[in-house]
């Protein structure tokens, strides 16, 4: 499809690859388990989780190793497809981590030692994401001895980290740690507010320029594609203002349940509509249909008189039942 626009990386992304050779660590907050509309190549954009976006940020920025850390699986390093995931499992070996099958388990207390040999390890660029950050302490107002040590010392290291020149260009890269958490104050106010030295950077719901970017694509995978250019870019832009307000995992979900229920393009708002309310049913379709050819003698025996009333009633009930003359009332949807 020939896109009228041109893709734009998500706000975070772009303050992200600003900061970097800025600061040391990062907080980012908000919209962080939503998909994100990437460009994997010139024009192509496709959905990928918000790690996978962050990871390919992070890789654009010349860093040659990323790592994941949660509370649940440990260190993992992430690898591009088709990439040689040894090199990046040795620099786990090299922060002292035991690397089994491609991770090495690891709870607060290792993550606490890690942090600072990642923060001066030498050598290629790295980053550690830290997910699911906020589950690491069980109250904010009341840490722990292991929960007060493992912040005090990330707050210690932003202040004592350096810069260092890397590659041929002779860049400036900090070791990052990238803290990833639903709301900004999941973490000790002390850790973040007023240090100059760590970024926060909010994760927003998509705008219309995100859901644009994703919409195409997300269309091309419907089977009834029609061959006209304008079709192809009214059905989309109809995707886009029915889906206001939704995620882009929402709008992944309607064009899975689409496919499932072949759902043409053109009808994508059909989609929508089901994938918002659930399946409706018509009130008019249960009542039995013996009840509705006796409603005229019914009516009649329990009214006297208002013959022009009895009429307009009858035709009224006619017309929510067949669907004829304006759509069917009483607020039902037919789907």
């Amino acid at each position: 499809m020939q896109q009228s626009f041109r893709y734009q990386k998500p706000r975070w992304m772009r303050d992200l690859l600003r900061f970097l050779p800025l600061k040391s660590q990062f907080v980012l907050s908000g919209n962080v388990r939503d998909l994100q509309a990437c460009e994997i190549s010139p024009e192509i954009i496709t959905p990928l989780p918000f790690n996978q976006s962050l990871h390919s940020a992070l890789r654009e920025a010349g860093y040659q190793h990323v790592v994941v850390f949660n509370p649940l699986n440990g260190f993992e390093p992430m690898v591009a497809p088709g990439e040689d995931p040894a090199p990046a499992q040795k620099r786990l070996s090299q922060l002292g981590l035991t690397v089994v099958e491609g991770r090495a388990n690891g709870g607060i207390d290792l993550l606490n030692t890690t942090l600072e040999r990642l923060v001066e390890l030498p050598g290629e660029p790295i980053a550690l994401i830290i997910d699911f950050a906020s589950c690491l302490i069980n109250h904010r107002d009341n840490l722990s001895p292991v929960e007060h040590s493992l912040f005090t010392r990330a707050l210690v290291l932003s202040h004592q980290a350096r810069a260092r020149p890397y590659g041929e260009q002779r860049q400036a890269f900090f070791n990052s740690v990238l803290w990833v958490v639903e709301k900004e104050g999941d973490l000790p106010d002390w850790f973040l507010i007023n240090n100059p030295l760590i970024r926060h950077i909010p994760v927003a719901k998509p705008d219309r320029i995100a859901r644009h970017a994703l919409a195409p694509a997300l269309l091309r995978s419907l089977a009834g594609q029609p061959a006209d250019v304008a079709l192809q870019q009214k059905a989309a832009q109809e995707f886009v203002d029915e889906t206001e307000g939704l995620l882009l995992l929402d709008m992944n979900a309607i064009a899975r349940l689409a496919r499932i229920e072949g759902v043409a393009p053109d009808r994508i708002s059909d989609a929508v509509r089901r994938y918002k309310v659930g399946i409706t049913e018509d009130p008019w379709l249960k009542i039995e249909k013996d009840k509705i050819r006796q409603a005229a003698n019914t009516i009649q025996k329990r009214v006297k008189g208002q013959t022009h009333a009895v009429t307009h009633m009858l035709d009224i009930i006619k017309r929510a039942v067949t669907g004829v003359g304006g759509g069917k009332q009483g607020g039902a949807l037919a789907v």
